[in-house]
């Protein structure tokens, strides 16, 4: 299991080194302060801890009734929200961190705020490379889904247990669980959209195109969040340059990256965008826009800890960068960045990744698609930010 560290220990591994993300003083100054109050508040008990909780929701303007105790939904939605935007900025041990300590807080009854918390534990270690610590994450929260007849929880773990059998190539097993997801009575609208998502990425996977926009497309639809949408987009605009289409993929990475996204989602869009860039246009301008995209993954996933603080998006949009350079003549940097994303997925057995070193994606000949998929091309092509693409 993934160990936790003291907050200003766990901040340190993340942010201070050469390679650090560059973050507003401010913002880590508010980040230990709040992680702190909150360790205080776990090692007390009573009316000691309800002061510091109390104080620790009222930095972060939420104001509990007078003389009343803190809401436990009040003290899990703003602390699960903190550790989301560390999360967001790479800051993943910080908010492992934060999660563990949520749950000394958090009583044992709560088992419906404990399960969430920890699927989102399982997403930092995830994130991490901690395939292990994740898988027995989900296992937990699945456990505790299954004895309190949870379905929320359940499905949460099933997604997550999903996505690891997807990483490291179990297709089959992957597929399983995300349909049971989509199935499931009561499982929550985000792990059944994020389940579309990676049905549309089978779908693609098997060259059933059209099954695959519909998922895609219930995803974005069905999102709640920002991030959610730029997601599905993301997975949208991938499965249009699987399936051969790379000028409406490109709209579709451009109207992705207008939305301004985090890195976790940048580093995808960047690699897809680049394949569609390099399949899309004349070489001369093909070849100035890869090396652009080139230079700003590099930066980030240096930015990163060479990868290793996004380790899978790192690695994946590594290799499609390698490929679209080898396609717009740029062989000598194609290799020196293949020979990156190589060392990066072998250390954390990502064979899908390897084997696609191995066995470079072309972008194939158009595909025929059903009207139903043309419309939704049409659809992505009105989105903010895809005429930035020329037809």
């Amino acid at each position: 299991m993934l160990a936790p560290l003291p907050s200003v220990e766990a901040f340190r591994r993340d942010a201070v080194s050469p390679d650090s993300i560059d973050l507003d003083d401010g913002i880590i100054a508010s980040w230990l302060e709040s992680a702190t109050r909150l360790e205080r508040a776990a090692m007390s008990s009573g009316p000691a801890r309800e002061r510091l909780l109390l104080g620790l929701l009222a930095s972060h303007d939420v104001v509990a009734f007078p003389d009343a105790p803190p809401s436990h939904s009040a003290v899990f939605s703003t602390i699960t929200d903190l550790a989301a935007e560390m999360e967001d900025q790479a800051c993943l041990r910080l908010a492992h961190s934060v999660l563990s300590t949520l749950l000394l807080v958090l009583p044992e009854g709560e088992v419906g705020y404990r399960g969430r918390v920890i699927a989102q534990q399982a997403r930092v270690a995830r994130h991490l490379g901690e395939r292990e610590a994740a898988a027995l994450y989900y296992q937990q929260v699945e456990e505790l889904g299954v004895e309190h007849q949870l379905p929320d929880l359940i499905g949460r773990a099933w997604y997550g247990l999903g996505l690891l059998a997807h990483h490291r190539g179990d297709f089959p097993e992957g597929r399983r669980r995300f349909r049971a997801v989509i199935e499931l009575e009561g499982a929550a609208a985000e792990s059944i959209g994020y389940a579309h998502h990676q049905l549309m990425v089978v779908a693609a996977s098997a060259g059933d195109y059209d099954t695959a926009a519909e998922h895609g497309w219930k995803a974005f639809r069905g999102a709640s969040t920002s991030g959610q949408e730029t997601e599905a987009l993301i997975n949208l605009a991938q499965l249009l340059l699987e399936a051969g289409h790379a000028r409406a993929a490109l709209r579709g990475f451009a109207a992705a990256l207008a939305r301004r996204p985090i890195y976790r989602h940048e580093l995808p869009i960047l690699g897809g965008a680049a394949c569609a860039a390099a399949a899309a246009l004349p070489r001369a301008a093909a070849r100035a826009l890869v090396r652009n995209f080139g230079d700003r993954t590099q930066f980030i996933v240096k930015a990163l800890r060479n990868g290793e603080a996004l380790a899978y998006p790192s690695a994946s949009a590594l290799v499609e960068l390698s490929e679209a350079l080898a396609v717009v003549g740029e062989s000598e940097r194609a290799r020196d960045i293949a020979d990156q994303a190589d060392r990066l997925a072998s250390a954390h057995g990502y064979y899908q990744l390897t084997h696609r070193l191995e066995n470079p994606v072309l972008v194939a000949e158009p595909t025929a698609l059903a009207p139903s998929t043309q419309a939704i091309i049409a659809a992505v092509d009105e989105l903010e930010g895809a005429e930035l693409v020329a037809v």
